[in-house]
C-alpha cells in the first residue's frame, strides 16, 4: 500500500442495475466487480487483508427497497420495507431474512464502521441508505406503531458509515431512460414482471430476479405457498405503475431520481466520494461523440446521448458527456446538494460530496469488462487505498 492506512474497516461493494449476488450461478462465470477474468472482492481481501462483501440486491427494484435489503443484509433479520412505503407502492411490508454479515457494526473494534462503494444504480442505493441511516424516515415513524418500527427508520446510525463512494452513479438518473420514453419503460416493466411470475422461482439459482415483494416469486427464506393468480396480477400492475418509486426503470428518469433524493442530507462524519467516468469527447456544436476505445454497444448509446437534450425532462446540453449509459452530471451529488471538485493532492473532507476527475472509460469499466487486469486492479486499488487512508472521525 502506497499510503499510510488510517482504517481497516470492512468494505461492501453494492452492484447496480442487472447485478446479482455472488450466490447465483450467473456470478460464477461473470463477477459484477471483475467481469469474466477478475474478482475484485478476492483481490482486495488477499492484497489488503480486509473484509470485503458483496450483497445480492434486487436487480430491477428501487433505491428504497434496495436500501432496506442492504440494512438487513448487514445487520441480519427480516427486510422491513416499511408500513408507509409498502402501502404506497403496493408491495409486501416484509421481505427475505438474512443471517447478517456485520451484526456488530457500530461496536468498538474492527467493525466500528464500514466503507460502502456503489456502482451505477448502486450509487443512489448507497446514497439513500446513508440518508436513512442518518436521518431515518419521518413517514415510517408516523405510520408504524412505536414497538414495530425498524431501527433503520429511526435514524441516528450515520456515524457507522466511514465513507460512501460511488462509481458512475445514477444519482440524478440518465437521459437514456428519457430517450426510451415512459411507454416503453412501462411495457418493459410488465413483460419483465410477468416473466418473473412464470419463471422467477425456476431460474433463481442462476439469476435471482428478486420479485417476491410483489408476489411474483416465492420468498426463498421461508416456506410459503405460491401467490394466487390475482395477487400476481396485482403485483405486475403495482410494479409497472410505480412511477414515483419502487421500479428501477422509472427511478432512472432524472425527474423521478431527483424527487426520490430530494432533501438528502449528508452525515457530518462520513466521507462522500464520487468517481465519474466519461467515454465521449466534444466534436462540434457542443455535441459529444464516443472515444475510439469505448465498447461498441456503448458507442451507439453514447453517441445518441451525446446529441440529445430535453429541457422539460432536465436533460440540458451539459448532460451530453457520458460513459455510454450515464450522463456525467448525474454521477455526483443528488440534485440541490453542494459538491466540490476534488483533485489529486487535496485532502478529503467529511459531510460534503467530493467529485473526482473522470476516468476515461465506459460504464462497465468499473466492472473490469474488457479492461486489462493490471489496469483495472491498479485503478480500483488506488480508490481503495484512498479510502483506507481516510482518518477516523470520532
Amino acid at each position: 500500500m502506497n499510503k499510510k492506512a488510517e482504517n481497516n474497516y470492512p468494505v461492501i461493494l453494492v452492484h447496480g442495475f442487472l447485478g446479482v449476488g455472488p450466490d447465483c450461478l450467473f456470478s460464477k462465470g461473470f463477477k459484477y466487480f471483475g467481469s469474466f477474468t477478475k474478482n475484485l472482492e478476492k483481490h482486495w481481501e488477499s492484497e489488503y487483508g480486509i473484509e470485503v462483501y458483496q450483497p445480492g440486491l434486487g436487480p430491477f427494484t428501487g433505491m428504497w427497497e434496495r436500501s432496506c435489503e442492504l440494512y438487513a443484509y448487514i445487520y441480519g433479520g427480516t427486510v422491513d420495507y416499511g408500513v408507509y412505503h409498502s402501502k404506497k407502492h403496493g408491495i409486501n411490508r416484509f421481505g427475505r431474512t438474512y443471517p447478517g454479515i456485520l451484526k456488530d457494526l457500530g461496536t468498538p473494534g474492527p467493525h466500528a464502521k464500514v466503507n460502502i462503494i456503489g456502482h451505477s444504480f448502486g450509487g443512489p442505493t448507497v446514497t439513500m441508505f446513508s440518508w436513512i441511516m442518518t436521518e431515518g424516515s419521518k413517514e415510517e415513524l408516523e405510520a408504524t406503531p412505536a414497538n414495530e418500527v425498524s431501527e433503520f427508520f429511526k435514524g441516528g446510525h450515520g456515524d457507522v458509515l466511514h465513507s460512501v463512494s460511488t462509481l458512475s452513479a445514477t444519482n440524478r438518473g440518465t437521459s437514456a431512460t428519457v430517450i426510451a420514453g415512459e411507454s416503453l419503460l412501462q411495457t418493459i416493466s410488465k413483460v419483465l414482471m410477468t416473466a418473473g411470475t412464470k419463471a422467477g422461482d425456476l431460474i433463481r439459482p442462476i439469476y435471482d430476479l428478486y420479485f417476491d415483494p410483489w408476489n411474483a416469486m416465492k420468498d426463498p427464506t421461508v416456506k410459503s405457498k405460491k401467490a394466487s393468480a390475482e395477487d400476481k396480477q396485482k403485483g405486475i400492475e403495482a410494479y409497472a405503475n410505480a412511477k414515483d418509486g419502487g421500479n428501477i426503470w422509472y427511478e432512472m428518469l432524472p425527474k423521478v431520481s431527483d424527487a426520490m433524493l430530494k432533501g438528502w442530507k449528508a452525515n457530518p462524519n462520513t466521507y462522500y466520494i464520487a468517481h465519474p467516468a466519461c467515454g465521449t469527447h466534444r466534436a462540434f456544436m457542443n455535441f459529444q461523440v464516443p472515444d475510439k476505445h469505448i465498447f461498441l454497444m456503448f458507442k451507439v448509446t453514447g453517441l445518441i446521448m451525446g446529441f440529445y437534450t430535453n429541457r422539460p425532462e432536465l436533460v440540458t446540453v451539459d448532460w451530453r458527456p457520458n460513459d455510454g449509459i450515464v450522463n456525467v452530471p448525474s454521477m455526483g451529488a443528488p440534485a440541490g446538494v453542494e459538491e466540490i471538485k476534488w483533485q489529486p493532492g487535496d485532502a478529503y473532507k467529511t459531510g460534503i460530496w467530493q467529485v473526482c476527475p473522470s476516468k476515461n472509460w465506459d460504464h462497465q469499466g468499473w466492472a473490469g469488462m474488457f479492461i486489462n487486469r493490471d489496469h483495472y486492479y491498479g485503478t480500483m486499488d488506488a480508490i481503495l487505498e484512498d479510502i483506507l487512508a481516510l482518518p477516523d472521525v470520532k
